[in-house]
């Protein structure tokens, strides 16, 4: 059976987590535990969110999940993650992202992107950009 979700770690400095079909409460639980052990790395990183067009309509409780995990590991996301993009091709799953966000915010920058080549461009960027910044000294 094809994984619900999948943390590609292939890229240096980069993760993109595919969820190619809608996960069980054990399968997101498993997502949550995985992506923790990605944040407490010692590096930073820019992350790619990637669902397919025909993902299912995400559950509250795992939107509830989500949200709490933003807020226990806001400081970290703040401290490790350069950007976000979210590649949602679907209006629904849009629309979950904006449930979440109305719960949690997101203490780093992110956009929403059609595709998952444009996320993984835009985040590229935002990598650069982190580079050049503590290159000059002026990171934060």
């Amino acid at each position: 059976m094809t994984p619900a979700v999948e943390i590609d770690r292939s890229q240096p400095l980069l993760v993109v987590v595919r969820f190619l079909r809608g996960p069980t409460d054990d399968e997101f639980r498993q997502y949550l535990a995985d992506y923790t052990q990605v944040l407490e790395a010692e590096k930073r990183f820019g992350a790619v969110f990637v669902t397919t067009p025909a993902m299912p309509m995400t559950p509250p409780r795992h939107v509830r999940l989500q949200a709490q995990f933003m807020r226990e590991y806001r400081e970290l996301i703040e401290k490790r993650v350069v950007g976000i993009a979210f590649s949602l091709p679907s209006p629904l799953m849009r629309g979950v992202l904006r449930g979440v966000l109305m719960m949690q915010s997101i203490p780093c920058p992110h956009a929403v992107v059609g595709t998952e080549a444009e996320g993984v461009a835009w985040v590229k960027a935002r990598l650069w950009t982190d580079h050049v910044r503590r290159m000059k000294g002026t990171a934060l």
